[in-house]
């Protein structure tokens, strides 16, 4: 059977179609706005003799993109998807994830919203009002990560993560395992509310051997190296800044190498104040490959994927 086109299922999707028969689709909310345009060939005005050009405008199956962030006057254009492109407004995927928050019983206790140059992608970090107090490291909070994309670059997802503070900043961090991708976002809430009641049970067991563990495994210097290896792939720059975060981290052990977290540290560090979301991304990666991860907290996560 024939997929839908975007048109078709415009509506159905929360977009405003009272435009639609000038091929116009738009969706607004508290981050922004973002309009959806068919694309259509202008005909050629002029042909020379023995030319073969359509003499009508052709409906090619795209559409243009155009958002608009709350505070700018007007739109800019930030490319095209496909008819078969399925959208999710973001305060619609953020307001799916409160609902399952809130209906486990987890107080929210903030929400930091993060959005691409060109108001495409979004990142909104949702903290818990659940913390775990460790030695040497304070209060560590859980915290939901929704990602969503208006180009089709990423579906809606959900990360579980946790935040730290260092020296006065927030840090938030997000796992890439156990993420839960769009078409388990949008479908039962008894598997939402499921996957949010696992996270804050496994959170609570074992983010304290997770932190503890990670604090007293010491990285080889093959091992440190190689992490910085990876993260000189996204940049010299931020190797550098990253390995002098490092040190800084380090000044007060005796120990010439660093621990698990203190790498984990330093990279986030620099991650949470990374302004390109798909850099900020592969940041996390690079920090969560350092992590010593209890058995009981990896199965979990992997299983919630």
């Amino acid at each position: 059977m024939a997929r839908q086109r975007f048109d078709e299922r415009a509506a159905t999707m929360g977009l405003d179609t009272s435009r639609c028969d000038k091929g116009l689709y738009k969706y607004v909310d508290r981050y922004g706005e973002v309009v959806y345009r068919q694309v259509i060939t202008h005909p050629p005005s002029i042909l020379d003799e023995g030319e073969q050009h359509p003499t009508d405008s052709v409906e090619l199956p795209m559409l243009a993109i155009f958002t608009k962030a709350p505070q700018w006057t007007d739109y800019q254009y930030v490319g095209c998807v496909s008819q078969l492109y399925k959208f999710i407004g973001n305060d619609v995927v953020n307001q799916r994830i409160r609902e399952s928050i809130t209906s486990v019983g987890m107080p929210i206790m903030i929400e930091n919203a993060i959005m691409s140059a060109d108001y495409t992608r979004m990142r909104n970090e949702i903290f818990i009002q659940s913390s775990q107090q460790i030695a040497n490291v304070g209060d560590i909070i859980p915290v939901m990560v929704v990602n969503n994309s208006y180009n089709g670059t990423r579906a809606a997802s959900l990360s579980f993560g946790l935040s730290t503070m260092y020296k006065g900043n927030r840090l938030v961090f997000s796992f890439s395992l156990g993420e839960i991708r769009q078409v388990h976002i949008v479908s039962s809430n008894t598997s939402m509310t499921s996957a949010m009641t696992s996270y804050m049970q496994v959170f609570t067991e074992n983010i304290t051997d997770m932190i503890t563990q990670s604090f007293s495994n010491q990285l080889s210097e093959s091992d440190m190296l190689g992490v910085l290896d990876v993260i000189e792939e996204y940049g010299k720059k931020k190797r550098d800044a990253i390995s002098e975060i490092l040190k800084e981290i380090q000044a007060a052990s005796n120990s010439p190498l660093p621990s698990s977290w203190q790498m984990f540290l330093a990279i986030i560090r620099y991650s949470s104040f990374e302004e390109n979301l798909n850099t900020k991304k592969l940041l996390e990666n690079a920090a969560e490959s350092v992590l010593v991860i209890p058995g009981r907290m990896l199965e979990v996560l992997k299983r919630l994927s």
